[in-house]
């Protein structure tokens, strides 16, 4: 018996230290919970027409303080969308903080963007590094307030940051859409 309330406590107590944090920022925030490998967090920021040059602002208030990428999720060119027209399709995202202090700033064709299943999104500049065993380290170069690198960045507990993505360039590419979110945490 006693093992069995012990157990439950420290259910209890793990469960409390891993609560969701209490987003109050534009967008929806999904939290999959403790069990989640990849994307434990997830805040949707909506659709972005990338048909015409435009502009969306965001705020972001009480992320958790966890590594997040910023970026499109991938476009379905199935629905219409020109492929080659889309990767010319230049966008900037951009993220400061509260203070005005620059965390990401990335700006460039969607072609030279790094595409995965789950999503586009830049990576910054890295080194390797030599480390004994003739092994080497990467080590991010040019990073940014908040843990800012290429569109990555880990927010500070209580920070609120700006957020924005800038269609800047179609070169006519039409029936792209697409969606931007952060994703965030995990235990792998």
């Amino acid at each position: 018996m006693r093992c069995y309330v012990f157990i439950c406590l420290a259910g209890i107590f793990v469960a409390a230290c891993n609560r969701s944090p209490s987003y109050r920022g534009d967008g929806t925030f999904t939290d999959t919970g403790p069990g989640a490998a990849h994307e434990r967090y997830v805040v949707d920021l909506g659709p972005i027409d990338l048909n015409s040059p435009g502009q969306r602002s965001f705020k972001l208030v009480g992320l958790p303080s966890v590594e997040f990428t910023m970026g499109l999720r991938p476009i379905n060119v199935s629905s219409g969308c020109n492929a080659t027209l889309l990767n010319t399709v230049t966008i900037r995202v951009h993220v400061q903080d509260e203070h005005g202090a620059v965390v990401v700033d990335e700006q460039g064709p969607l072609g030279a963007w790094t595409t995965s299943s789950d999503l586009v999104y830049r990576r910054g500049t890295e080194n390797q590094e030599p480390i004994p065993g003739g092994a080497v380290k990467l080590v991010r170069i040019g990073v940014r307030s908040s843990g800012g690198w290429g569109t990555y960045f880990t927010p500070q507990p209580a920070e609120t940051y700006l957020a924005g993505l800038e269609v800047l360039n179609t070169h006519g590419a039409s029936g792209c859409e697409s969606r931007l979110v952060l994703l965030g945490g995990g235990w792998k």
